[in-house]
């Protein structure tokens, strides 16, 4: 309904008109004593309720003052609504006052993209930013975006309460740094929700397997302490609202100690039903209050209907208080109960939540119910001790060293299940994206378990009726997307030298001999660069070349975390570039900055590097984009040879013909996604077959231009494109014809 309110946009009389349609349904069932019209009316008072929540928020969002200045340069008082570290691109702020002007109501929600501070910021600081204020889209929750044009001035910290709590949480975050790997940087994030330190990389890795919830603070993070703390005055005989009592005052500390963000407070309340319903041992009895619950939550801010994380914590909440206790008892036939419950959990969890998941990402993670298991006891750990270094950071350094110590171990675990079982063949199946796939989910996931915990003595018939909608659903799904996609990888071939994968607008290309992979820059989305992977069977990687630091070249490098033993890369210049060599660096990787003369051996081939010429002469950039090449060695008669020439611009592709003998190859990657800043002289030494263009379909670039396809016609050379091909693969037979597969038909003409 909130969504639908949203998307309507209601009018004020048009909330008036509902009201008054629901006060009469009430009159009326008071006097008929009739159900159906209750319900009604029922129905009728919280559609008010929604519907004039979202009225009010509207004229709250779209204020004269913001309506006037939207599309022009301002100057805002901001608040902060989320603690700022360094390299966050974004950030939630409430706007107090525009250009002098005092905002009504508190101010207005919004987000900051940019990069207007250069070190932390406390959650609650207030700032003076300019930038250019534009309105957001209608189902954001955040009414405006505000895109700094420079850094914030008059930074104030938010008070002494809240900048002490800040300085705690700082405390552990450099404590934590200082131990090694991914145990440090998780800690934060495991104790009190500081994700600052977690690569995206480990954070890919987390989400393949379920395991997001523990990287921020979640509703697992709030049920864990609450039931700890329970658990320990339960074990010193304290009654039941002793207990209860203690439980508040935990989630209320523990909310202070991670920040009260909207977020993390939703999170509280649902955990919070968790344990209170599953500690009366009537979990069913907690329906009700989730429903009260969410639509209070709904009425105090009713655009939570669109937020993603809103659905899941909702959802999660639910299928917990549904099934957890049915699925215990069912699985303690066949394990001890605590272990029923451990692997209860997450099971109920996953079910419930899958289908909202897969619009974000159409996977299923084949491992989440075991590396949930698996997680489980270290979890508890690493929350408690963390949380309680963090309390003591700023009063007993030795002592928060110490516990950061003990937490560590945890959470090096729980990041090296995440990072292992993401590695593993066959980590997560593809899935259908959109509607489709979450109409599958839901269905294989809800019907599934219905039919498991059904008593088969009792509800035979409906348990068969539930296994033939089961088989129908699974039966379209297989002929519908996974049969489509098995006969799609059985037709590639399997002595493939040189792939292309389809990232949209960037470059992704595999190469392949005697066993061993290579692969050269990532595109920009993680998913696509393992999408590609899984079509073509790519499991280790054994060299990954960074060409230069081009978003479109390196932004899907969290798919190479944990596959790769050797990263070569360019010229790297700022934090971004740093961080994702030093992320790299944990997964296990050793990466080396590399110019011309540099090779190794990949299987019966040899890979060289020729450009850049020399490190103290690379600036950082399209020009410094690292050209490799790929030679057959002697026997190897089947092996293509190929150049990839990144992103190089015209001039050092002249320089790099009249220093280079490049000699005759098979393959040649087009530059720059085929740009008109082009040397033909270059490729018509070359003499390659085949050009390599990775490109997104109606990109805005004019990629390819007409220039580049007009001299590589010229020339002989074949334009094979990623937005009209797909993924393609390049082989040779042994008559040495170039044998091509590709995801799409060649288009017409």
């Amino acid at each position: 309904m909130c969504a639908l309110g949203i998307w309507l946009r209601p009018a004020l009389w048009l909330v008036m008109v509902v009201a008054v349609i629901a006060v009469a349904a009430s009159v009326w069932a008071w006097r008929s004593r009739r159900v159906v019209i209750a319900w009604i009316a029922l129905a009728g008072i919280i559609a008010t309720t929604l519907l004039g929540a979202i009225a009010l928020g509207e004229m709250t969002r779209e204020q004269t003052t913001l309506k006037e200045a939207s599309g022009e340069d301002v100057v805002a008082v901001v608040r902060l609504d989320k603690g700022f570290s360094p390299g966050m691109s974004s950030v939630q702020v409430r706007i107090l006052s525009l250009n002098g002007v005092e905002l009504a109501g508190g101010g207005v929600s919004a987000r900051v993209i940019g990069f207007p501070f250069t070190k932390r910021v406390a959650y609650g600081a207030r700032a003076e930013l300019a930038g250019y204020l534009q309105q957001a889209d209608p189902s954001e929750s955040s009414g405006w975006i505000l895109i700094a044009r420079g850094p914030a001035t008059n930074v104030t910290p938010p008070g002494a309460f809240l900048s002490g709590i800040d300085d705690l949480r700082q405390g552990l975050v450099s404590a934590s740094l200082e131990r090694p790997g991914d145990g440090g940087r998780l800690l934060p994030g495991l104790a009190i929700g500081d994700t600052s330190a977690v690569d995206r990389g480990l954070i890919e890795a987390m989400r393949m397997t379920s395991l997001s919830h523990l990287v921020a603070v979640s509703g697992a993070n709030c049920a864990i302490v609450v039931a700890i703390v329970v658990a320990l005055v339960a074990l010193f005989r304290g009654g039941v609202w002793i207990r209860m009592g203690s439980g508040v005052m935990a989630l209320v500390g523990f909310v202070i100690l991670v920040t009260p963000e909207p977020s993390i407070i939703r999170a509280s309340i649902m955990a919070s039903i968790v344990l209170v319903s599953l500690a009366s041992s009537r979990p069913v009895r907690g329906i009700p209050v989730l429903g009260m619950t969410v639509l209070a939550l709904l009425a105090i801010n009713p655009w939570l209907a669109l937020d993603f994380a809103f659905a899941l914590s909702v959802m999660a909440t639910g299928g917990i208080l549904l099934l957890a206790l049915p699925l215990t008892k069912k699985l303690s036939r066949f394990m001890p109960a605590p272990l029923a419950l451990v692997v209860a959990l997450p099971v109920a969890a996953q079910i419930a939540c899958q289908p909202i998941l897969i619009l974000l990402n159409p996977i299923i993670p084949v491992f989440a119910v075991p590396a949930n298991v698996l997680a489980a006891p270290a979890a508890p750990l690493a929350t408690i001790v963390g949380m309680l270094a963090c309390v003591f950071s700023g009063v007993f350094p030795a002592l928060s060293a110490g516990l950061v110590w003990l937490a560590w171990w945890p959470s090096a675990y729980i990041a090296s299940i995440g990072r292992s079982l993401a590695a593993l063949p066959f980590a997560t199946i593809p899935w259908p994206p959109g509607w489709w796939g979450l109409v599958a989910a839901a269905a294989l996931g809800y019907l599934g378990i219905t039919w498991l915990l059904l008593n088969s003595r009792y509800h035979s018939g409906l348990r068969r009726a539930i296994a033939g909608v089961w088989g129908i659903v699974a039966l379209a799904l297989m002929t519908g997307f996974l049969a489509p996609r098995v006969i799609l990888k059985a037709g590639i071939p399997d002595d493939w030298s040189i792939a292309q994968c389809d990232v949209g607008q960037g470059d992704a290309i595999l190469m392949r001999s005697g066993g061993d992979v290579g692969l050269i820059d990532t595109g920009e989305d993680p998913r696509a660069l393992s999408e590609c992977f899984e079509l073509l069977g790519i499991g280790e990687i054994d060299v990954a070349i960074l060409s230069h630091f081009d978003i479109d070249h390196v932004g899907g490098w969290p798919a190479l975390a944990g596959r790769t033993p050797l990263v070569w890369r360019g010229p790297a210049i700022g934090a971004q570039d740093q961080e994702i060599v030093s992320s790299l660096e944990l997964s296990g990787a050793r990466v080396q900055e590399v110019v011309a003369g540099d090779a190794l051996r990949l299987g019966n081939s040899l890979l060289e590097v020729v450009w850049p010429i020399r490190a103290e002469l690379s600036e950082p950039g399209n020009d410094s984009s690292v050209v490799v090449t790929l030679t057959p060695l002697e026997g190897c008669t089947n092996c293509l040879s190929g150049i990839f020439l990144g992103d190089l611009g015209e001039i050092p592709q002249r320089i790099l013909k009249g220093r280079q003998r490049l000699g005759g190859v098979d393959v040649v990657k087009v530059s720059h996604h085929g740009s008109s800043d082009q040397y033909a002289g270059l490729y018509q030494e070359l003499g390659a077959r085949v050009g390599l263009i990775g490109v997104g379909a109606d990109n805005t670039y004019g990629h390819p231009t007409d220039k580049a396809l007009g001299f590589l016609e010229a020339l002989g050379i074949a334009a094979f494109r990623s937005d009209q091909r797909g993924t393609l693969t390049l082989g040779k037979n042994s008559a040495g014809a170039l044998v091509v597969w590709s995801q799409k038909e060649e288009p017409a003409g």
